[in-house]
């Protein structure tokens, strides 16, 4: 399946720890002659200069296209590849792979990934991941901490793909989860995918 916006989490990982920007608060901006303004861009994108946890927030394209050209085709290609992160194929080209593009993933696949970076098993430094769990966190509760990332875009007429995933502390256990679904619309699964996927995780007794 098309990876989506689900791709900021590693995209992030990388930019970090390969030093493309110090921190997740170093101002970001882009090439407006390489990246034109679209009219469905929300303003939060181009306004004004952002931080990568704000573009994370917001997932920003044209920060995050930018960030993939600096980092480059062969050291994208070799995170991918030590990541073992789904097909690794970024053929379609290095600033939109990720696009309903060459690269997908299966939900295994997101949780397996998943798995890793939470229990440093990826080949980065501790800096980077820490300040990727930062920009990560979507919730705190009196009862769990939920850390995650939405991803979404249309597929084919008529249908389009939502994501949900990432992981969840609680007081005694840690949980992994990678939610999917379909809908006739970009418009209709960015409105129900968070909910959908909250509420298996709140049926399985998680949250």
């Amino acid at each position: 399946m098309t990876l989506w916006s689900t791709f900021k989490i590693p995209h992030s990982l990388i930019i970090l720890d390969t030093g493309v920007i110090k921190n997740t608060e170093v101002e970001l901006t882009f090439d407006i002659a390489d990246y034109p303004i679209q009219k469905w861009w929300p303003k939060t994108w181009y306004e004004a200069p952002i931080s990568l946890r704000e573009a994370y927030k917001y997932s920003a394209v044209p920060i995050y296209q930018d960030t993939a050209s600096k980092i480059n085709k062969k050291r994208m290609s070799q995170y991918l590849a030590d990541f073992q992160y789904g097909n690794q194929d970024i053929s379609s080209g290095i600033d939109n792979f990720w696009l309903n593009k060459s690269i997908k993933i299966s939900a295994k696949e997101q949780v397996d990934f998943l798995q890793r970076l939470y229990n440093h098993k990826l080949a980065v430094s501790k800096s980077s991941l820490m300040q990727l769990k930062d920009i990560m966190l979507a919730e705190t509760t009196k009862d769990y901490k939920l850390y995650a990332k939405t991803g979404s875009g249309g597929v084919a007429q008529d249908n389009a793909l939502g994501w949900y995933v990432g992981f969840i502390e609680t007081k005694k256990e840690t949980y992994y989860f990678a939610f999917n679904i379909d809908g006739k619309s970009f418009k209709e699964v960015i409105k129900t995918r968070i909910d959908a996927a909250k509420e298996q995780l709140s049926l399985a007794g998680i949250i």
